[in-house]
Order: structure tokens, then C-alpha cells, then sequence
């Protein structure tokens, strides 16, 4: 045996401390919510599908009790300019949906394109709600609601970075957000609860780190979108984001979507509405190059 010379002591000396330091470093935690706005003139491509195979949709009325299977399905492809603080004009790239209610065997797809393909729209975030607008023209009643429900969904999209929090956290952890819910009956207002949240992994990419973030609890609503109705959602969600603007890149969402209600029917009258949707939600956003 021979003894290690001078200069092989030292190299691993240093070797143990950079690997020590790396550890250390590996170790920290890491903000993964932070308010930074896309600068103005920005343009996001965002492409998102919802997902609905196995519905149940029930209606109950003095007149008669019908439960039918529900299938729904809506594809976009959406170009977002940052215009400003809460703005966003939008260019509707696809847009194809599909609402099928059925008994018996299930029917073949039948996606439709909507009015609003190739439109552009305004989108205008006040508090913590969204508003769409067409930027010409007068929206149809059919397109009103179109629009009513993009607003509501891009709403529901923002609640995650509410449960993800503001605090500092280390791969591996998993942790608890509380979110005060509003005073009184909060109509219209999302309200999260039972909200659990794991920093699964912390990646390097060409563009930056880039953190995996599982979410799971619930959502409910008191009266969305004016309805008189309540409605609940569970979800367990996984959310890749990019730290360096805190761009949710990839967001995967499945969950039920659960609503009791009622509402005046044409040629039924008043009716109890039990709905128990579950779903899949999937999104992309790229910012696009100039």
C-alpha cells in the first residue's frame, strides 16, 4: 500500500466539499409562486382540452324523473396577447366542442366548431374574476354563454397557484394551504378547501428549473355564473412550472365535478338538476417567439 501523496489529499478534500455544498444546495427551499407578469406585447400559445366521458346528468320535476349519460368535450387552441394589467386580447385559433346526452349505446363523436373560431376576444381580470368580451360585435345569447364559461374556467385554472401558496418548500414535501373563505354567502366566488400540495421533483431544463407540483382537495361554488345552483369539485392535479416566469407549461387535472340545483325548463317547468360530471382537464402554455 502507498501512501496518498499531497496533492491527491487535496483534490479529495475539494471533491468532498463541492459535493457536500451541492448537497446543501439541493436541499434548499424554493419559492414556486410569485407574482410575475408577462411583460406587455406577449403572446401565449395555449392549448387546452376538457374531457367529459361518463357523466350523469338528472333531472327531477313534478311531470317526470329522466337520468341520461353525458359526454362533453372542448378543444382550444388559443393565441393570449399580453395588452396590459389584467388584459388579454385573444385570437381563437380552434375551438370544437361537443355536448351529447344519450341512453342506451354510446354515440360516435360529433365535435362542432364554434361561432367563436378564428374571433378575437377581450379578456379583462378584475379582482379575482375574469370577463370576456368579443372585441367586435354583439355576442349571440349562445355566445354569451361561451364566453361566461371560458371566464369561469380560467378562473378555476388560477385557483392553483392559490393552493400552492407563497412559502418556501424542498422537493419531497408535502404541505397544507389554508384559504380563508369569503364572508357571507360568497355567490359566484370559488372556495377551495381540504387543499394538500407535494413538491414532487425540481428540473433542469434548457430554459430553467422547472418544478412538478401534485395538487388534490376540493372546490365549491354558490350560485356559478348567476345558476341557481351549488356545485363541488374534487381534483388531483400535477403542475409542471417554469420558476424563472412561473409559467404552468403542463397542468393535468382529473376530478368530478358535481352540481344541485334547479331550474326552469322549456315545456317542463321547474326542475331539480343533479349533475356528476368526471372530468379531465389538460392545458399547454408556450410563449411564442417574435
Amino acid at each position: 500500500m502507498y501512501a496518498s501523496s499531497p496533492s491527491v489529499r487535496l483534490i479529495a478534500v475539494a471533491l468532498l466539499a463541492f459535493n457536500s455544498a451541492a448537497g446543501q444546495n439541493a436541499a434548499r427551499p424554493v419559492v414556486l409562486n410569485k407574482n410575475l407578469p408577462l411583460r406587455s406585447g406577449t403572446e401565449l400559445r395555449e392549448k387546452r382540452e376538457i374531457r367529459i366521458e361518463n357523466g350523469i346528468s338528472k333531472q327531477v320535476s313534478p311531470k317526470e324523473t329522466t337520468a341520461v349519460s353525458t359526454r362533453y368535450v372542448q378543444r382550444l387552441n388559443l393565441v393570449r396577447r399580453i395588452a396590459g394589467a389584467g388584459v388579454e386580447e385573444i385570437r381563437v385559433a380552434e375551438f370544437l366542442t361537443e355536448l351529447a346526452h344519450f341512453m342506451g349505446p354510446v354515440p360516435p363523436p360529433n365535435e362542432q366548431t364554434s361561432s367563436l373560431m378564428s374571433r378575437m376576444l377581450r379578456a379583462r381580470k378584475s379582482g379575482a374574476r375574469w370577463n370576456y368580451d368579443l372585441v367586435q360585435g354583439k355576442a349571440t345569447p349562445e355566445e354569451r354563454q361561451t364566453l361566461d364559461n371560458l371566464a369561469f374556467t380560467a378562473g378555476l385554472l388560477d385557483v392553483l397557484s392559490l393552493c400552492i401558496g407563497s412559502d418556501a418548500h424542498k422537493p419531497g414535501e408535502t404541505w397544507k394551504t389554508e384559504i380563508p373563505a369569503p364572508r357571507g354567502k360568497a355567490a359566484g366566488f370559488v372556495v377551495p378547501k381540504d387543499i394538500s400540495c407535494t413538491f414532487v421533483s425540481l428540473d433542469e431544463k434548457p430554459d430553467g428549473p422547472h418544478a412538478t407540483i401534485a395538487i388534490t382537495g376540493g372546490l365549491s361554488l354558490e350560485r356559478p355564473m348567476g345558476y341557481n345552483s351549488h356545485v363541488e369539485i374534487t381534483f388531483e392535479a400535477t403542475v409542471i412550472r417554469r420558476l424563472s416566469d412561473m409559467l404552468d407549461v403542463d397542468t393535468k387535472i382529473k376530478g368530478t365535478y358535481a352540481l344541485k340545483g334547479e331550474a326552469n325548463l322549456v315545456g317542463i317547468g321547474k326542475a331539480q338538476l343533479d349533475f356528476n360530471y368526471p372530468f379531465t382537464l389538460t392545458r399547454t402554455l408556450k410563449i411564442e417567439p417574435k
